[in-house]
């Protein structure tokens, strides 16, 4: 059997093999980023793993929220500006990749600031029975500074 990676497969539809008959499904690539800071991930059995895409228009934003486990986006298009529980923000363009902080104490919100629009797709690490994110308070030294 032929053996293919991702970079020979075309980006999405079928691909023939080594006989007129066989056929080879290829996957479509929804997201291709680079780290830039290390992933440590211990999932244990039984982890809810879930995708989704997110889809923010210019000007838009995701309010404060959590993650009560780990998650790692691809930004594909746009450019991602986040502001962290302490204040900090952070700004990703397209092709980056963003771990986010897992817990309460790892508030953050993220925004369009730019006039396209913004495509973020993200792979959650969760507890089962836990929701993709959790809606918090900002935390209090912005919410009052």
């Amino acid at each position: 059997m032929e053996r293919t990676d991702q970079r020979n497969m075309t980006p999405a539809g079928l691909r023939r093999t080594a006989g007129p008959t066989t056929v080879e499904p290829v996957p479509t690539l929804l997201a291709d980023g680079v780290l830039t800071e290390e992933l440590a991930l211990a999932v244990p059995e039984g982890t809810r793993v879930a995708v989704a895409h997110y889809a923010i228009p210019p000007g838009g934003s995701l309010p404060w929220h959590y993650h009560e486990g780990r998650v790692v986006a691809v930004v594909t298009a746009g450019v991602l500006t986040r502001t962290l529980a302490d204040g900090s923000e952070c700004v990703t363009p397209a092709g980056g990749c963003i771990v986010e902080p897992v817990g309460p104490q790892g508030v953050h919100r993220a925004e369009n600031r730019e006039p396209e629009p913004l495509h973020i797709c993200a792979l959650f690490f969760l507890p089962q029975g836990t929701a993709l994110s959790t809606r918090a308070e900002p935390p209090e030294a912005l919410a009052y500074g």
